[in-house]
Formats: structure tokens, C-alpha cells, sequence
């Protein structure tokens, strides 16, 4: 059923995007709405939509080519997260050192890549939350 795959990615993602709210409250002692929309950081909010959509599809579908499909996308982005996005945030951070205070450069986003245990917990969260709403719905 279509509604239980949109309440499981939607909640899926807005767990996800409570709980790294919280995490960046808890060791920057502030909270800002810019912070709904970090990339970066625990957990990994791309991991966790299409886990959750390749986990709802399966719910769905059982063993489908539709499931295998999502499969493939989910390892891409958990992939691009750790390797790409991550060099991405380091050379970002590297950038920023080197042109701070000077004239004709802005700041570059820092809050784009993932450890390897980010994307796992983002992997955990959106396995369960599927499977806890396929129970309940």
C-alpha cells in the first residue's frame, strides 16, 4: 500500500532529522532552523530515506526487481556519503581555513559527508522504522 511506504520514508526521515537536531544541540549548546537542513553529520538523512524506501519496497514487494533496483541506489548513496560528500566536507573545511577573512570568498558548507558509523546508524533507523510501521499500519 502506497500510504504505508510514504508514512515510513516521511517518518523515517523526520526521526532522523529529530535526532541530529538533537546530537548538534547537545555539543554546540544552540540550536538553529539552518539545522533541519544539514547534510552532514549523525545520522546520515540520505542513508536513511532510501533505506527506508528500499525497506518498504521489500515490505511491498517481497524479493522484487523493484527491491533489488532500490538496493542498488540505497549502496550508491551510502557509497557517495562516505567517500565523495566526505572528501567533499574535509576539502571544504580546507578551503575555508585558507581563504578565511579574505575579500571575494564565501564560506563553503562543512555539513555534507559521513563517517562510516553515520551511515550505519542511518542504515539501523531506516530498516526499523519501515518494519515498526508495516507492523502498526
Amino acid at each position: 500500500m502506497i500510504k504505508q511506504l510514504l508514512i515510513s520514508i516521511i517518518t523515517s526521515w523526520l526521526v532522523v532529522k529529530i535526532i541530529k537536531t538533537i546530537i548538534i544541540w547537545a555539543k554546540e549548546k544552540k540550536i538553529s532552523f539552518k539545522t533541519l537542513f544539514y547534510d552532514g553529520g549523525m545520522p546520515s538523512s540520505h542513508t536513511v530515506l532510501v533505506a527506508s524506501a528500499a525497506t518498504a519496497i521489500y515490505l511491498e514487494t517481497g524479493f522484487s526487481p523493484l527491491f533489488i533496483l532500490s538496493v542498488i541506489i540505497t549502496l550508491i548513496v551510502m557509497n557517495d556519503a562516505m567517500k565523495v560528500r566526505w572528501v567533499t566536507e574535509e576539502q571544504s573545511r580546507a578551503i575555508n581555513k585558507l581563504t578565511e577573512g579574505k575579500q571575494g570568498f564565501r564560506k563553503m558548507d562543512e555539513h555534507v559527508g559521513h563517517k562510516p558509523m553515520e551511515v550505519l546508524v542511518g542504515l539501523i533507523i531506516g530498516i526499523i522504522i519501515p518494519i515498526i510501521v508495516y507492523a502498526v499500519i
